[in-house]
């Protein structure tokens, strides 16, 4: 069955995910993978939506880095666990905050030149 979406070509992740954009703003709609199939759609969980109105997240008291996600088939929102680099990447390359839940701090990487 083909995909439904155009899918830009994939990044892939430090945490072994691999983030696809669609359409015209590769900011705007992206979708992250596991490897349990070709795109976003043939996954075990379907598309994975990156839910941008949630921050990234260093729950308390585990410590454990996560990524809010939004599952496309039944909108349900929940997060993926990620590694240190992943999560830097995502919130230097969307400018998209991490909160820390233990204390309440929130965090924003910047990328220099």
């Amino acid at each position: 069955m083909p995909d439904r979406i155009k899918w830009n070509a994939p990044v892939p992740l430090p945490s072994g995910h691999r983030m696809f954009s669609s359409g015209d703003d590769p900011f705007k709609h992206v979708a992250i993978a596991d490897n349990s199939g070709r795109t976003p759609e043939s996954t075990d969980d379907g598309i994975l939506w990156l839910d941008f109105e949630w921050p990234l997240m260093i729950t308390s008291p585990d410590r454990v880095l996560s990524v809010p996600v939004k599952r496309e088939r039944d909108d349900e929102r929940f997060s993926t666990v990620v590694d240190t680099a992943t999560l830097l990447y995502l919130s230097a390359t969307f400018q998209w905050t991490i909160q820390d839940q233990d204390d309440n701090t929130y965090y924003t990487v910047r990328r220099e030149n």
